[in-house]
């Protein structure tokens, strides 16, 4: 199916594909997605995609890169907002909502540019642990988890939704899900006490000793 409306008429070729690209990408995955349903996508013929990015490869590099610069000017915006108006809200437009999937995806499909992408937010994730002077045993490992709960969060949203009786990718269903995350991560499960016991029997386990804090 050809992408419709104003504004996509409105963009350049080059855009056009790019982003007939990123919603192929998403829904069926790179590897089951071919030039000619991008091309019918974008109303453009495959060899103008050749012209442009050389090849499916080089398009999916050019669609990692303009999704992740995007997500990082969002998420810079919302930082800019919050720090002016102690009230603001985050909201996710289709867009924001559609480039959140593209990277889920990403990280299910193997994606190297994903996985690079996860390994820059471990690194901050821990850096901040570090320089916050928060008590976390292993910063490393509660960087890594972090970035794991929260991305799978975005990779298994269309499910949460469906779940939730929402439908998936839409702002709503994505609000009440980092509702819920906000809510856990807030307001623990366990005791840190409890905490504890299922360190000491890990470490029983695996024939280490119990973490002295």
């Amino acid at each position: 199916m050809t992408e419709s409306g104003p504004a996509f008429e409105d963009l350049t070729a080059r855009a056009r594909i790019r982003d007939a690209a990123i919603r192929l990408f998403t829904e069926q995955g790179a590897e089951k997605t071919s030039i000619l349903d991008i091309a019918q996508a974008a109303g453009v013929s495959g060899g103008l995609i050749r012209h442009h990015f050389g090849s499916k490869d080089g398009l999916r590099k050019a669609c990692d890169t303009h999704v992740f610069a995007e997500l990082m000017r969002f998420k810079e915006e919302a930082l800019e907002k919050g720090h002016a108006n102690p009230g603001f809200l985050p909201t996710f437009d289709a867009r924001q909502l559609l480039y959140r999937r593209y990277v889920g995806r990403g990280m299910i499909d193997g994606s190297d540019a994903a996985a690079e992408q996860f390994r820059e937010i471990v690194d901050g994730t821990e850096q901040y642990f570090v320089d916050s002077g928060l008590d976390v045993p292993d910063p490393r490992a509660a960087a890594a988890a972090l970035t794991a709960m929260t991305g799978g969060l975005m990779i298994l949203q269309d499910h949460i939704a469906r779940a939730l009786g929402e439908e998936p990718g839409t702002p709503e269903a994505m609000l009440r899900m980092m509702a819920a995350a906000g809510h856990i991560f807030t307001h623990p499960l366990a005791t840190p006490e409890l905490l504890e016991k299922a360190r000491e029997a890990l470490a029983k386990n695996s024939g280490e000793q119990p973490r002295k804090e």
